[in-house]
């Protein structure tokens, strides 16, 4: 079943999973659609194929997308709104989805995540390599409707990710269009244990430089490509995954989230040899946007 976005109707804090000590089942009630339709052949082990919100309010939040990014919506499920699954779509591509999540306390956690699912060959395996290294297992390893098989853990300094090994395939390997997901980032107090950890979930090769170019942080690399990158954490900002989408222009965007009723955490600054942003959703969940003008200097030469 097809529905519209609604707002939540009353404020959830996200992140409740953080709270308990065991690993608990993926939910069988909420309906989740595959990431690939029709299925693909693609096998990307170590790119991040799929995003999904985790959030307060899935309606305030598809309602700034939209505005922002042009996204558009199609909620499946029940009239229940913490059953309902939100596919997100830039143009008529599928990008990632938006769930409701139940809070075990949430005065603690009062704010909404994006979490990247990394294509993997064996989700067991990974969940087996979490715990061994000190992480923990949110959701254990399932079979989760037709997408396939999915776990979500955090890694040993608390960052939150997901696996997945796709059912019907990955999507095509290609550069993000305006719009899309273009990188991810992870913000770590120990970069390096956090490079040597992630090289065996991918299982990535561990380039130096968060980005090309660049002396500190580093790379994870996967089937020929940079995948993710690795930077130390500012000071008071925990461990966290910060995904980026590609835009046309980081100044117009901004004001755009602006006037949407985002935050603007940090204004266009030059990184990574580009103009980036980062902005909090009003429900709580940070990103970031970029340009990208690595194809036009690669045509140019």
């Amino acid at each position: 079943m097809r529905r519209s976005p609604r707002r939540g109707r009353s404020l959830l804090a996200v992140l409740g999973l953080l709270a308990g000590t065991t690993a608990v089942p993926a939910e069988p009630a909420r309906y989740w659609p595959p990431i690939t339709d029709p299925p693909t052949e693609v096998r990307a082990p170590g790119r991040f194929v799929w995003v999904e919100l985790l959030t307060l309010d899935v309606g305030t939040a598809a309602e700034f997308y939209g505005k922002v990014f042009n996204w558009t919506f199609q909620t499946f499920g029940p009239k229940d709104d913490f059953k309902t699954y939100t596919l997100v779509l830039s143009g008529d591509t599928p990008i990632g989805g938006m769930v409701y999540a139940r809070p075990k306390e949430a005065e603690k956690f009062p704010s909404s995540r994006w979490v990247g699912f990394i294509s993997v060959t064996d989700v067991a395996a990974a969940a087996a390599l979490v715990e061994k290294e000190g992480g923990k297992v949110l959701v254990t390893p399932s079979k989760v409707g037709d997408r396939g098989t999915e776990g979500l853990f955090l890694d040993p300094e608390g960052g939150m990710f997901g696996v997945i090994d796709s059912a019907t395939g990955d999507p095509d390997d290609f550069l993000a269009a305006d719009g899309q997901w273009l990188w991810a980032e992870l913000w770590a107090g120990d970069a390096a244990k956090m490079a040597a950890f992630y090289k065996g979930i991918g299982p990535y090769e561990v380039h130096d430089g968060a980005t090309s170019g660049e002396a500190s942080g580093f790379q994870l690399w996967s089937g020929g490509y940079a995948r993710a990158g690795i930077l130390p954490r500012p000071a008071k900002v925990p461990t966290t995954w910060l995904p980026y989408i590609r835009v046309k222009s980081v100044a117009d965007t901004v004001a755009r989230a602006g006037g949407a009723g985002g935050k603007i955490v940090m204004p266009p600054t030059h990184m990574h040899g580009t103009s980036i942003a980062v902005i909090l959703d009003p429900t709580g969940a940070p990103f970031a946007v970029a340009e990208w003008a690595a194809v036009a200097r690669e045509a140019a030469k």
